[in-house]
């Protein structure tokens, strides 16, 4: 659906890469031009604080994981989930309190895209 999350963290445009067992897969990619975001949410876990969870460990729904399982948005939620430790501990907080725009604001600055074209 080339959803838009204020919490976002990195960008995709790779297709939800489903696999069936034993009965191939099934690509579906966004429409041309489209991309989505993905929100930092997905790297926090829900019962455990101070932790991380990025790449192929993160939370997503099993199709939305089709497309974020690859190696380009395992680089992007682990460069995200990298800068957001770091700023969490400088600021001596959990990764759960830091302020999105913080995050957003160092991403961008190393070079991260987490807008979507205009």
């Amino acid at each position: 659906e080339c959803r838009e999350h204020p919490d976002r963290i990195a960008r995709g445009a790779y297709a939800i890469d489903i696999h069936y067992r034993g009965k191939g897969a099934e690509m579906t990619w966004p429409p041309p031009g489209r991309s989505y975001s993905i929100p930092y949410r997905c790297l926090l876990p829900r019962r455990l604080d101070g932790l991380l969870a990025s790449g192929r460990c993160l939370s997503a729904t099993h199709d939305a994981l089709g497309a974020l399982r690859v190696m380009a948005l395992c680089m992007a939620t682990g460069h995200a989930a990298g800068v957001a430790a770091a700023l969490a501990a400088l600021r001596n907080q959990s990764p759960r309190t830091l302020p999105i725009e913080t995050l957003q604001d160092e991403l961008r600055r190393q070079g991260a895209i987490l807008d979507a074209p205009a």
